[in-house]
């Protein structure tokens, strides 16, 4: 009798005593723990993209020369570029990143608050690997979307009143060029032969160059559950500048061949 009354008396005291462990308890979570006891602190995958800068068979490196098929040498001393709007397909249903952000846009002398995707990206040399925002969904995909540079809407943010470090901030390097203008989409500083001399050129792509350009992939693109999403970007600077004419100096002609060569130059890949 009394052992019974002992062992009721214990189990009474360690369950009094038992604390549930937290942790996250969705498979679909980076942190899934199937040992937890209670549900909490889930993190979720991310949509990554690794962007791959190259020239045709040469890692691209800033401030470096290269040759075209014409035989004319020049330098590529940098390269920046707005993406946004992110979108795959699985069996023709499109999935978003999750993540929104509030800023603060301005039209003639109007200012209000709009909501965002907030997939923005300013790709440069560096960082390698950007992250595009939270992605739930997980499977196979076939089409991945962007956009290349910004949305109207976007276009009209007010840069100083973005958070800190947010790509449509003001940057060094003049990639806003005011209410009327906008921002700069693409700008690639270029020096058109190999003479230290020789000063550079800065090559400034708005909406006005380039329209609203939508970049297409399809293939086979796959998510796996509790995991993030990893997609690598190759750009290939070879055939972006493919046809450009260095010794002329005419950057107007220039420009136009940039812009008719965007779309070959982008692949995506895992």
């Amino acid at each position: 009798m009394r052992s019974i009354i002992f062992a009721s008396v214990l189990s009474i005291l360690l369950a009094s005593c038992f604390e549930p462990r937290e942790a996250c308890l969705d498979i679909a979570a980076t942190n899934f723990d199937a040992s937890a006891d209670k549900d909490c602190c889930c993190i979720y995958p991310k949509l990554t993209l690794t962007v791959n800068q190259v020239y045709d068979t040469l890692l691209y490196k800033s401030d470096s020369l290269y040759l075209t098929d014409q035989g004319q040498i020049f330098r590529l001393k940098n390269v920046a570029f707005y993406l946004s709007d992110f979108e795959l397909t699985q069996l023709g249903t499109p999935f978003t990143v999750s993540d929104t952000l509030t800023l603060l846009t301005r039209e003639g002398t109007d200012t209000s608050a709009q909501l965002f995707a907030n997939d923005f990206l300013l790709i440069r040399r560096s960082p390698v690997t950007y992250t595009v925002g939270t992605f739930r969904q997980d499977g196979n995909f076939e089409t991945v979307k962007f956009r290349f540079g910004l949305s109207d809407d976007a276009q009209k943010t007010i840069p100083a009143k973005t958070p800190a470090n947010h790509p449509l901030g003001l940057q060094p390097d003049g990639l806003w060029q005011g209410y009327d203008e906008g921002y700069v989409w693409l700008q690639a500083v270029v020096v058109r032969d190999e003479m230290n001399t020789t000063p550079a050129d800065t090559l400034r792509f708005t909406k006005a160059d380039l329209g609203q350009v939508a970049l297409n992939f399809n293939g086979t693109f796959v998510h796996p559950t509790g995991y993030d999403f990893p997609l690598i970007l190759t750009v290939d600077y070879k055939k972006l500048f493919d046809g450009v004419n260095w010794s002329q100096g005419d950057i107007s002609s220039w420009k136009s061949q940039i812009v008719s060569n965007i779309g070959a130059s982008f692949s995506v890949s895992q």
